[in-house]
């Protein structure tokens, strides 16, 4: 149905592709559901009330006989936060660059699947789209999205806090096959020893997700969450919070069981949290990128600005392991 949505118009292909281009500043797909309802998304730019496209897609549904089989195709895609994803933005293409394939999540292949070019007659051929494809041809892949929102800090203190954030992240290698997407990792806060098979304990834990195009051309991304909203030591010493445990986790969404909405566990390959009970069970190393004890805040402050061999981001130290660079700013408040 979406297949036949898409390539029934020209002007449906212009509508979605600039609600794409529109937001890859931040994200690399667009909701079935802003599509659907556009004056409902949470982006700037889209200041329709209507779209050609859910008038196509409502037109198809109901006077195409095939299409009844479908039942409420439209409520799944919203609710299920389907979106059109899409690896790499137009400028990433030479100009000129007419052509558009369609295809979707096989699900059971990270490498390749069927898909559907456009041709100028309004037809389509049928290609194999791979990684090797969407880098010469405008590819959208029709996937399921985690929805996450950013915490913005909201602070209000008589006395000064110390707030570590999550600064500028790069990556420059891809993490995960295409049709998982963009990369995403897992920063994080522990308490307590990181071993092979042991247990320990986690404060925070937050997502950056890197599109394709993104660590394609190394681009850093500025994403500033927060990750403790107070890294405290009391004035006279006899209370200090210590050290601080930094863990990077490469988060495959392919062998990742997510059902945080209805149980409060995250399984992440061989890495298992329980959020109500704050535990983080580690049975393997293979999902860590990195793992840092910061002994002091003082220590950590005094060198956070200090090129330490990686560089400075903003200002502020450049950390680095495999292929991901981050910065962690600590600002006072």
């Amino acid at each position: 149905v979406v297949r036949d949505v898409i390539i029934s118009s020209p002007e449906v292909i212009k509508e979605v592709d600039g609600f794409i281009n529109q937001k890859m500043h931040k994200d690399d797909f667009v909701y079935f559901k802003e599509l659907f309802s556009p004056e409902n998304s949470v982006y700037k730019g889209m200041n329709v009330t209507e779209t050609k496209f859910a008038r196509v897609f409502d037109d198809l549904l109901s006077s195409k006989s095939d299409y009844k089989e479908a039942g409420n195709l439209k409520e799944f895609l919203v609710s299920y936060n389907v979106a059109v994803y899409c690896p790499y933005p137009a400028e990433d293409y030479p100009a000129g660059t007419g052509a558009l394939a369609l295809t979707s999540d096989p699900v059971d292949n990270e490498q390749e699947n069927l898909g559907y070019e456009v041709l100028d007659d309004g037809t389509y051929d049928e290609v194999t789209v791979d990684e090797e494809y969407t880098q010469s041809t405008p590819v959208w892949i029709i996937s399921q999205e985690e929805e996450s929102s950013s915490p913005v800090p909201v602070t209000s203190s008589s006395e000064s806090i110390y707030q570590l954030r999550i600064g500028w992240v790069k990556a420059t290698e891809q993490y995960d096959w295409l049709f998982a997407g963009g990369s995403e990792f897992k920063f994080c806060i522990i308490g307590g020893d990181i071993t092979m098979t042991g247990a320990t304990s986690f404060s925070s834990i937050q997502t950056c997700r890197i599109t394709r195009s993104q660590i394609r051309h190394k681009e850093w991304v500025n994403f500033q969450y927060e990750l403790d909203d107070d890294w405290y030591v009391s004035s006279d010493g006899a209370t200090d919070e210590g050290a601080r445990q930094f863990g990077l986790i490469e988060y495959d969404p392919w062998l990742t069981t997510f059902t945080l909405a209805f149980e409060p566990k995250v399984k992440i390959k061989t890495l298992e949290i329980s959020v109500l009970k704050l535990e983080l069970k580690i049975t393997s190393s293979d999902d860590w990128i990195k793992t840092d004890k910061f002994l002091s805040r003082e220590n950590f402050i005094k060198y956070n600005k200090v090129d330490m061999g990686n560089g400075l981001q903003d200002g502020y130290r450049v950390f680095a392991a495999g292929s991901v660079y981050w910065t962690l700013p600590l600002l006072e408040y």
